[in-house]
This record gives structure tokens, sequence and C-alpha cells, in this order.
């Protein structure tokens, strides 16, 4: 009797011991943080930033009704399609990835396919210079060590800089 208590009990211990090193093993595996190139996060950042703009140019292009705005849509929208190439070719296929800046602006581009088209120009200019404010914002905040990152993000600063003078005459 005092052999079978004695086994039930080893058992149990051994059973809790091998517990414990499972979830310790488990912790150690997740408590390591993944590290992400700085410049790498940048790049892919304005990658999505300028996927958005894109993509809200050409939603404006079909929707907008006044014909100076068409105008100025489709001009700027070559410029930031050389831009965005610019991009992916200085971020050589990096694994950064900001999948929540890419929920935001798909939940902004949903907004604005959803938006009547009587009145579209100013909702529009309402979200975009909304986003013209926070990327520049942003842009002028991040300090980036690669000669050809810091080039692009210059001339990226240009462009935002050009277009929310344009949409703040508007």
């Amino acid at each position: 009797m005092r052999t079978g208590f004695f086994l039930l009990f080893a058992s149990a211990l051994l059973l809790s011991c091998n517990e414990k090193e499972a979830t310790k093993d488990t912790t150690v595996k997740t408590s390591k943080k993944e590290i992400v190139n700085p410049e790498a996060a940048f790049s892919t950042k304005q990658i999505w930033n300028l996927h958005y703009q894109i993509q809200a140019f050409k939603i404006a292009s079909e929707k907008a009704e006044d014909p100076q705005l068409k105008q100025y849509l489709a001009e700027n929208l070559t410029k930031m399609q050389q831009l965005l190439n610019d991009y992916k070719l200085a971020s050589n296929g990096s694994d950064a990835k900001d999948e929540a800046k890419a929920d935001e602006h798909q939940k902004e581009l949903y907004k604005l396919t959803m938006a009547d088209i009587k009145g579209f120009d100013n909702v529009f200019k309402l979200y975009y210079k909304d986003f013209l404010n926070k990327t520049i914002k942003d842009i002028a905040s991040e300090n980036v060590e690669d000669e050809t990152l810091n080039a692009l993000k210059n001339k990226y600063g240009n462009l935002l800089y050009e277009q929310k003078l344009y949409f703040d005459v508007q």
C-alpha cells in the first residue's frame, strides 16, 4: 500500500516537473523580439504610404467633379508611382512589415470608396489633408543613415510638402 502511494506521488511529481519545463521553453521562445532593421522599416512604411496615395488618387480621379483637381491628381500620380518604384528598388526586398499601417490605409481607402459623388471633392481633401499632415510629421521625425534612402526621403518630403501647399490653397 505504501509503495502504491509512493509511486503515485513520484509520478505526479514527474508530471509537474515536465509541465514546468515545457512552459519555460515556450516563454523563452516567445520572449525573444524580432529584430528589424530601422531603415527597412522606414522604407516599408513609405512604400505603404505611397500605395495609399496612389490608390486614393485613382479613386479621386474617378469621383472628383473639379477638372483642375482631376488634372492635378493625374500629374502627381506618375510622380508617386516613380517614387514608389524607387523605394522598392532601394528597399531590396526587405522583410520589414507594417501591418498596422496597411490596415489603417485600407480603412481610409474604404471610406473614400464609400463616399458619395456629390461633395466628394471636399471629403477627399479633408481625408487627404489629414494624411499629409501625419505623414509630413512622421517623415520629418525619421533619421535615416543610408544615403539612398535619405535622398528618397527628401524627395518624398518635397512631394508631400508640395501637395500640402496645393491642398491648403484649395
